[in-house]
Parts: C-alpha cells; structure tokens; sequence
C-alpha cells in the first residue's frame, strides 16, 4: 500500500469517528429538548387549569353567565 492510500483511509476513518461522535451528541441534546417541551406542557396544562378555576370563582363572584367570544 502507498503511503497516500494510508493517508486517504486515516484521514476517512478519522472523519468518521468526528460524524459518528457529534451525532451521538445531537441524539442527547435532542433528547433534553424533547423533555423540557414536556415539562413546558405540562406547565401549561396545570396554568390552564388554574386560570378555568379563577375564571369560574370571578363569574360565580359577581353573578353573570359566560359569554364566548366572536371568533
């Protein structure tokens, strides 16, 4: 084998190990996100919630009915 062809496999392999390694770190932080889209999901659930809550306590407050918005 010439020198360039070990030259040409060292530099392939070395690039290859540098996709396989940043890949493995995306696959984590795409992993995080998705968790933290979770968390904020929920976050805002549980504030939906609460805001139904105080909606009906202010209606039940002063006496009137619902009226939906036009949309």
């Amino acid at each position: 084998m010439s020198a360039e062809l070990i030259a040409v496999l060292a530099v392939g392999v070395a690039l290859a190990g540098l996709m396989l390694t940043g890949l493995r770190a995306v696959r984590v932080e795409m992993h995080d996100i998705r968790v933290e889209m979770q968390d904020v999901r929920s976050d805002v659930a549980d504030l939906r919630e609460r805001m139904a809550r105080l909606e009906g306590l202010f209606e039940g407050f002063t006496g009137r009915a619902r009226t939906e918005p036009a949309a």
